[in-house]
């Protein structure tokens, strides 16, 4: 009947305890809350803050797909060829206003939709005419947007000359020059003023992230024409010399009559910029005009008012995504570490979890880059990092607490030594058993039922839980496994879970000593209950099935197969041998070196057609006495002549085995067949086989 059938049809049923948890529930929520709020706190740290530029900035160099780059654009700049130019004509740098006039008008009369101007003009010149014709000559440019500050206007377009000339202004003329630079001093936002005219901005506030076209090398090979200023200013000075004819009180109204008048310019240059939105910034060396931006070290202030621009006119600002989409994408992604992470013996899966995680957020966080949205990746990897040190601290101290588990559950049967092995390498133990060479031991106290009729319960249990204790502390000392108690019988084994070196001579030892040490218990307890014990042991060695068997409800890590049963029976057959130890004929063979055996006959037992050859152990090599080494000698010398038919050669060895030893069945067994086959001979195929049908 199954163990499932005899717990089902017991007349009371036992509560059955619940099996001890490997990893609580509550344990997660115990490190949970602190991951979450360090995933918290973290968000709020310049680390975070730092990543996700890092991030931002490697992304805009790298984009999934570059924004697109409006088509009707230019960039005029002050650059190194500008200057060289200028300074042959003995011009320097900061060059005066006459030269911006002159650019003015070559770009006005080049056919320029708008030219927004990043160069500020706050303080007055020492050429007051020259003030005058510039203050003149941007404001009959209709399509010219000059920079100021939130404090300061270009200093001669003062509220006394746009309330003066009021034709000019009647859109806003002015943008703001000055951009929000991060803590870094990197600038990679941008907020639209309302009165920046050059980008149609009705919204106030409008901006944000800026989607990157690149540098200034990026942005031409896109197409948008990087152009010297030098070529235009030379173009403008004609114009400027006939306006200054024409207008030669520089009143605006005289200035913007005469540059009408002017007839458009041509060539390769001018059809550059004809109808296009015009950015005149300076990038050379002296003019302290870059900027530390995503896309490079350095780039010329301009660019980002371009990449403004362009961002206004033709896909948009990225827009940041809110703290709750960023906390959302932190518990998606340690949640997806934890369940994938959770309860693994392994690294491999919560490092797996953690990577992909980590991969599909820097991934979505780049693809979202480019269609307008910064999820800031940072606190999300975070997440994915704290939880994955959770799972991996849960995990071990799971594997810690199981390995606990292992060593309560073996270290009451087997030797501490074999405890630590089966720690460090639990799947030695396999769950769906192996085969394994080993030596198996089974003892027995010889007359337990008369014991039992002899001594009150207690008593009894007293006595046998003493020999118990005693033989198992024996085992244990040599290795052993200590597989069940069955009463007053031992099972255990040598050589398993934890591989064994000579497990058949620890085996013999552990059997020596438990002889030894029931020696002990007869002389604790003759007295004081009157009874004497007597063990049999029986030790064989051989292949045999070890792993977990039993039912789903009870396992127990055991052995199984014919070594194990022919121990059994040969602890069983010391009493027709009236030995106290037998042993298997591997295992005499394997300690003949180190112990002394005396072969007995060969063996059939119930069940099997194959005799063995079974030997009784005496003891250890050198701690035998002169009469019993005699004695043993003798009766090998007898015992090998009868194997070998030599009836007549063994009865003089038998003879003397016989004296030394009167009362031991096997010297009387062979000494009584080599006296009958000396006169009688057997058949040629005699064996000296004893068949046991009992077990």
């Amino acid at each position: 009947m199954t163990a499932a059938c005899l717990t089902r049809h017991s007349a009371v049923e036992c509560p059955r305890l619940p099996e001890p948890a490997h990893n609580p529930p509550s344990l997660r929520w115990r490190w949970l809350l602190p991951v979450a709020l360090l995933v918290v706190a973290f968000h709020f740290t310049p680390f975070d803050t730092a990543l996700n530029r890092e991030f931002f900035d490697f992304s805009s160099r790298h984009p999934f797909r570059a924004p697109p780059v409006p088509p009707n654009s230019a960039i005029v700049l002050i650059n190194d060829d500008t200057m060289s130019a200028m300074s042959a004509q003995g011009v320097r740098w900061p060059f005066p206003r006459l030269v911006f006039a002159q650019l003015v008008a070559a770009l006005d009369r080049a056919g320029a939709e708008k030219i927004v101007f990043d160069f500020t003009f706050f303080e007055e010149s020492s050429a007051a005419e020259q003030d005058q014709l510039l203050a003149a000559l941007a404001a009959a440019s209709p399509g010219l947007v000059l920079a100021r500050t939130a404090e300061r206007a270009p200093v001669f377009w003062g509220a006394d000359f746009v309330s003066a000339h009021p034709e000019f202004f009647r859109q806003p003329r002015t943008g703001l020059v000055e951009f929000p630079a991060d803590g870094d001093g990197v600038a990679r936002s941008y907020v639209l003023p309302q009165s920046l005219a050059a980008f149609g901005a009705a919204d106030a506030g409008a901006g944000g992230l800026l989607r990157w076209s690149g540098g200034l090398d990026q942005v031409l090979a896109r197409g948008v024409p990087l152009l010297p200023a030098a070529p235009f200013i030379d173009a403008g000075r004609p114009l400027v010399n006939r306006i200054m004819e024409a207008a030669p009180d520089l009143d605006a109204p005289s200035v913007a009559k005469a540059l009408a008048a002017e007839p458009l310019l041509t060539g390769n240059l001018v059809d550059l910029v004809r109808g296009r939105v015009v950015f005149v910034g300076a990038n050379a060396s002296g003019t302290f005009d870059v900027k530390p931006l995503p896309v490079g070290q350095v780039e010329p202030g301009v660019l980002i008012h371009w990449t403004a621009w362009a961002n206004r006119v033709s896909g948009g600002f990225i827009a940041v995504a809110p703290r709750p989409a960023i906390f959302a994408a932190a518990l998606v992604a340690g949640a997806a570490v934890l369940l994938l992470g959770i309860n693994r013996a392994s690294l491999v899966a919560p490092l797996t979890a953690a990577v992909t995680a980590t991969i599909v957020l820097l991934a979505g966080a780049w693809l979202l880059l480019s269609a307008g949205w910064f999820l800031a990746p940072a606190t999300p990897l975070a997440a994915t990092g704290l939880v994955l040190l959770g799972v991996v601290v849960e995990n071990f101290w799971r594997e810690q607490r199981r390995k606990r588990e292992i060593q309560a559950m073996f270290g009451a049967y087997v030797d501490p030594g074999v405890v630590a092995a089966l720690v460090r390498n639990p799947a030695s133990i396999r769950l769906g058993g192996e085969r394994r060479e080993a030596t198996v031991f089974f003892s027995d106290l010889a007359g337990f039922t008369d014991l039992s009729e002899k001594l009150p319960p207690e008593q009894m249990v007293e006595v046998v839980n003493a020999y118990l204790e005693a033989t198992s502390e024996c085992l244990h000392r040599h290795g052993a496994y200590v597989d069940k108690y069955i009463g007053d019988a031992v099972m255990a084994v040598l050589g398993a879970p934890a591989p064994l070196p000579d497990h058949a001579l620890a085996g013999c030892r552990a059997a020596l000593e438990a002889r030894l040490a029931l020696d002990a218990i007869n002389a604790r307890y003759a007295t004081k209950v009157g009874v004497h014990l007597e063990v049999r042991i029986g030790l064989n060695t051989g292949d045999m099935i070890v792993g977990n068997l039993g039912s789903s409800r009870k396992k127990q890590y055991t052995v199984m197969g014919d070594a194990v049963n022919l121990a059994s029976r040969l602890e069983g057959a010391n009493k027709y041998f009236d030995t106290g130890i037998l042993l298997g004929e591997e295992t005499a063979r394997r300690v003949q070196a180190t112990m002394v055996t005396r072969p007995l006959a060969r063996l059939r037992v119930k069940g099997k057609a194959q005799a063995i050859e079974v030997h009784t152990l005496h003891g250890a090599t050198g701690t035998l006495s002169p009469a019993e080494n005699e004695f043993v000698t003798a009766y090998r010398a007898g015992y090998t002549a009868c194997v070998e038919h030599r009836f007549a050669d063994a009865l003089p060895a038998l003879t003397r085995a016989l004296a030394l030893r009167p009362d031991d069945p096997s010297t009387q067994r062979w000494h009584t067949a080599a006296t009958t086959f000396a006169t009688t001979p057997p058949l040629p195929n005699w064996e000296p086989i004893v068949s046991l049908d009992s077990k």
